[in-house]
């Protein structure tokens, strides 16, 4: 007995296809649309979570340590501003708050003349020269985010590349 497999190819849904796959290399803007919702979903939960991206637990706050309330949400406006930007070949994920850096990267906060004033968790009204502020690691890729990246391209060749897809 003999056993034989057969292949049709359809060169017209083939051709088809792959011109497909090339607009979406062409135009990239899609592809990024759905990568930078996803990263910008990824990073808002990271303020639920108190992890950075590399899986390292952020510096608990004072008042997250009182009130057992995750850091950086009292008022929610940093986690509220991460949005993502997409342009023709690139998608930026960030925040264009005017402390968003110094939490993402840490650092001193120096008065310029005089003193910093502020009240502390508890009602306490203080006033100091400077602030050193820890590192809390907000935007960045995770290897979950890594692995969805790859996901969402491989969508949407795989899209393509089906007749009738895209």
């Amino acid at each position: 007995m003999t056993v034989a497999l057969t292949l049709t190819v359809d060169l017209a849904r083939t051709l088809g296809g792959l011109r497909r796959m090339r607009a979406v290399g062409e135009d990239l803007r899609p592809v990024l649309g759905d990568i930078g919702a996803e990263l910008e979903g990824s990073t808002v939960k990271r303020f639920t979570s108190n992890v950075a991206p590399d899986g390292t637990p952020w510096k608990q706050s004072l008042r997250a340590e009182k009130t057992k309330k995750p850091t950086l949400v009292l008022r929610t406006n940093l986690r509220d501003s991460i949005h993502f930007v997409v342009e023709p070949n690139a998608v930026s994920i960030g925040s264009n708050l005017i402390y968003a850096r110094i939490h993402q990267t840490g650092g001193v906060i120096k008065a310029k003349g005089g003193s910093l004033a502020f009240h502390l968790y508890g009602g306490a009204f203080v006033r100091v020269k400077s602030v050193t502020m820890p590192k809390r690691e907000y935007l960045g890729m995770s290897a979950n985010d890594d692995q969805a990246v790859v996901d969402i391209v491989g969508d949407h060749w795989a899209r393509a590349a089906r007749a009738g897809g895209r």
